[in-house]
């Protein structure tokens, strides 16, 4: 599992990362957007996820205030 915090306005940069596997997690704080395919969702605490990490994903921090994540991802990739 991963703890991860995005100050306000962090991403994880302009072009969506794609591996294999799975991933899985939910919304601590804050607010955070994520981008799967052409598919968009803005999670808040307590929200969770799941999607194909072998579709083009990205995340973004959409709020004012930092937003924490805990995550999840099968087989581990990094």
């Amino acid at each position: 599992c991963l703890h991860e915090t995005y100050a306000p306005g962090a991403d994880t940069g302009p072009k969506p990362y794609r591996h294999a596997g799975e991933e899985t997690g939910f919304c601590l704080s804050g607010t955070i957007e994520i981008t799967v395919g052409d598919r968009r969702g803005i999670l808040g605490p307590g929200d969770a996820y799941y999607y194909r990490s072998d579709e083009p994903h990205r995340w973004r921090n959409v709020g004012n205030s930092p937003a924490e994540v805990i995550s999840s991802c099968t087989p581990p990739s990094f």
